[in-house]
C-alpha cells in the first residue's frame, strides 16, 4: 500500500519577458519582479528554471516561424505528487498575454517551444502549457 501524502501546491512562480532579451521572476504574487529566480525552496527555484527555458524556448520558436514576440508573463505552478516518494507529478504553466500577433500560429509556436525546452524534457513529471483566452482573441 502506497503512503498518501498531503496535496501540496509549489509556486505560482511569475516569469516575465520584456519582449527585448530580459527575463525576471516574482514570486507568489505579479509584482516585485527581480532579475533573480526565487529561492524560497529548491521547487521555486525548478519552477522559475522551467519558466526562464519555456521563454527562451519561444524566443527561437518565433525566430523560426518568423514572427515578433511582445512582451508576455509566465504563471508557473508546480503539484506534489499523492504518493510517496516525494515529487512534482505536474507542472502547469498558463502564457498570460498575447506573445504575437498572429494568433493563428500560436497553437504551432507553444507545440514547438515544448517541444524544444530542455528543462520540460528532462523533467520526469507531465509539463502542461495553456495559453490564456486574451492570448488566443
Amino acid at each position: 500500500m502506497a503512503l498518501k501524502i498531503k496535496p501540496k501546491s509549489f509556486g505560482p512562480v511569475y516569469v516575465t519577458f520584456d519582449g527585448a532579451d530580459q527575463v525576471e521572476y516574482a514570486h507568489t504574487e505579479p509584482s516585485d519582479f527581480s532579475p533573480a529566480p526565487p529561492t524560497q525552496t529548491p521547487v521555486d527555484t525548478l519552477i522559475a528554471s522551467l519558466g526562464s527555458c519555456i521563454v527562451k524556448s519561444m524566443q527561437w520558436s518565433a525566430s523560426q516561424n518568423k514572427v515578433a514576440l511582445h512582451p508576455f508573463m509566465l504563471k508557473v505552478v508546480g503539484t506534489k505528487a499523492p504518493v510517496l516518494p516525494g515529487r512534482i507529478e505536474v507542472m502547469d504553466i498558463t502564457i498570460m498575454g498575447r506573445p504575437i500577433e498572429e494568433k493563428e500560429l500560436i497553437p504551432r509556436i507553444v507545440e514547438q517551444t515544448k517541444a524544444f525546452c530542455t528543462v520540460s524534457n528532462t523533467l520526469n513529471c507531465e509539463v502542461n502549457i495553456t495559453v490564456e483566452p486574451e492570448a488566443s482573441r
